[in-house]
């Protein structure tokens, strides 16, 4: 029996935020298309949940704070992580981009 060469396929990146209102983002793929997330519908079950990270960002002023590093969207300082001597050290709140692209419908 031979096995081939695993072929992973890998989704488009975000490129640009073109437009954020309350809860849905618009970006420009690396695709060259324009994609719509509606974090409201794929985050509704973390509004009423205050002890989840997903909270800090349902928001509509925070929420407005997304940021793009040509990969994913993030919203900068929105946890924490452990930094190698211990201490907590301020961390962005990101989306898995392949996640993102699933969750988005073409504009």
């Amino acid at each position: 029996m031979s096995f081939g060469k695993a072929t992973r396929i890998i989704n488009p990146r975000v490129r640009e935020i073109v437009a954020v209102k309350p809860f849905i983002i618009k970006a420009l793929w690396s695709d060259g298309k324009v994609r719509m997330t509606d974090f409201g519908i794929f985050l509704f079950e973390y509004f009423q949940k205050e002890e989840s990270i997903y909270f800090k960002i349902l928001n509509e002023n925070t929420f407005s704070l997304a940021k793009t590093d040509g990969r994913t969207i993030y919203w900068e300082d929105m946890t924490q992580v452990r930094d190698y001597d211990g201490s907590f050290i301020p961390a962005p709140l990101d989306f898995d981009p392949d996640v993102l692209f699933e969750q988005s419908v073409l504009e």
